[in-house]
């Protein structure tokens, strides 16, 4: 793994992708990851289970990992308001939502390494992913979750064994929280899916497959949920290994905690916000902690970024549950924003687009869902 190299988005300072740390030392940054990220279709192992076909531009070798299934998930059609879009149903890997993809490959990376304890902090999809690898891989993990997080999730976590602990405030004070547990104990590792490059590698997948999925052609746009920025980050890391022209990225975020609509549309850097209250918890970060790469995803790919409100992101819950497609309230921000787009007549780029879906809605809790249906 000598090739793959952590680089801090912020100073530039390198650090070998085995360091012990998580985020740039020299001046607390994000790290993002350099290495073989080029993806020749001879290099693409169709005998390689899952994601793990890819493995060739990923920063982990395949003997390290404990496949769940992970990978390869459907593209289906379907429309929004009349127009054809392709879903891509991520709610269908093993613990649930797209960030299975990220956890087997960090899971895998940290085993490789020889971890025995990792301490994650999430509202409840990272958690689960990352509990569920971690079980697969004889990690122990504590889960550090928002005290007001979906009691679902949580269970899920605690089936997986890991030890849930709740954290009243917001997700940057759950963050804050576990950083300091992993702080205070040297036999743990702070595996956070949102400052871990190497989490993000494994997110990129969706995208590739997309792309094997339509004959090796990208799409000319994806709608993506976006709170701490992984999709949208993997996506982009995507476009570089593939050749041809990128898709537009569009990231979503509910109107009452969208800090990278704001930048974008202002054409400033990421500030924090004080999230307000949405049905999409996934995405309520207000400090993301890799503004930059997920600036460069939109404005290098020609992208756009969509603040949606409240009602839109149930409109597209409803218009998904009546295709049969039953996901969570996050995941349906992709969707929501493609629909604003098309209201207030966006140029959508001609050609295919793909619409992440990140997860099931088996995740949301009954009686909210009860609600929404009326």
């Amino acid at each position: 793994m000598s090739d793959w190299r952590m680089v801090c988005e912020a100073c530039g300072h390198e650090e070998p992708l085995d360091t012990a740390a998580w985020r740039c030392p020299a001046c607390g940054g994000a790290f993002g990851i350099t290495g073989p990220d080029r993806l020749a279709p001879a290099a693409i192992d169709p005998d390689a289970p899952g994601l793990w076909r890819y493995r060739a531009i990923l920063p982990v070798p395949l003997e390290a990992a404990r496949p769940l299934g992970e990978g390869m998930t459907p593209l289906v059609p379907g429309t929004l308001l009349g127009r054809r879009v392709l879903f891509k149903l991520d709610g269908l890997l093993p613990t649930g939502s797209f960030k299975d993809r990220g956890a087997a490959v960090l899971v895998a990376h940290l085993r490789r390494l020889g971890r025995q304890r990792i301490i994650v902090d999430s509202s409840g999809n990272a958690a689960a992913a990352m509990a569920g690898y971690s079980a697969a891989a004889g990690l122990a993990c504590t889960v550090y979750a928002p005290a007001s997080a979906s009691p679902g999730k949580l269970v899920q976590s605690r089936a997986y064994g890991a030890t849930v602990v709740p954290v009243e405030g917001n997700r940057e004070a759950v963050a804050a929280a576990a950083q300091q547990a992993a702080a205070d104990d040297p036999s743990a590792f702070y595996a956070s899916h949102n400052w871990h490059p190497v989490f993000v590698e494994g997110v990129k997948t969706w995208l590739l497959e997309v792309w094997e999925q339509l004959g090796q052609q990208l799409p000319a746009a994806c709608f993506i949920p976006t709170g701490g920025g992984s999709a949208l980050i993997g996506a982009w890391r995507a476009t570089t290994a593939l050749p041809g022209p990128a898709p537009a990225l569009v990231a979503a975020q509910p109107a009452a905690c969208a800090p990278l609509v704001a930048a974008v549309q202002a054409s400033t850097e990421v500030t924090p916000i004080t999230p307000g209250d949405t049905i999409a918890e996934g995405t309520r970060i207000g400090a993301p902690a890799r503004p930059r790469q997920m600036l460069a995803a939109v404005r290098e790919t020609g992208g756009w970024a969509e603040a949606v409100p409240e009602e839109e992101i149930v409109a597209a819950l409803r218009e998904l549950w009546g295709q049969g497609l039953y996901v969570e309230p996050t995941a349906a921000v992709g969707a929501a924003a493609f629909r604003q787009a098309v209201r207030r007549g966006h140029p959508i780029p001609e050609g295919e687009v793909v619409v992440l879906l990140t997860g099931s809605g088996l995740k949301a809790a009954p009686d909210m869902v009860a609600a929404l249906l009326g």
